[in-house]
């Protein structure tokens, strides 16, 4: 049994997009991925919703410390990635 777990939330983008590695700035409707690794590694991907090619956010690599914070820091990345614009 693996202990690989993963999250999913459909976000509009920020102003400004969100910066990937492949692409660049990435804008509107967007899914955001988490997986935390059996090793503790935290991966972040990004895609256009409902499209099939994932990138790779900015930033990272990131180590949890505890597998139990995947949930709480994948909703605290949504909740940056998704906050009201002025």
């Amino acid at each position: 049994m693996s202990d690989i777990s993963e999250r999913s939330t459909v976000f509009k983008a920020p102003r400004g997009g969100v910066m990937t590695l492949e692409v660049g700035v990435v804008t509107g409707e967007l899914e955001l991925l988490t997986s935390a690794e059996e090793d503790g590694t935290l991966v972040l991907r990004i895609r256009y919703a409902g499209a099939e090619e994932w990138y790779t956010p900015e930033g990272g690599p990131f180590t949890l410390h505890d597998p139990r914070d995947h949930e709480v820091l994948h909703d605290v990345i949504i909740s940056l990635l998704h906050r009201p614009q002025p």
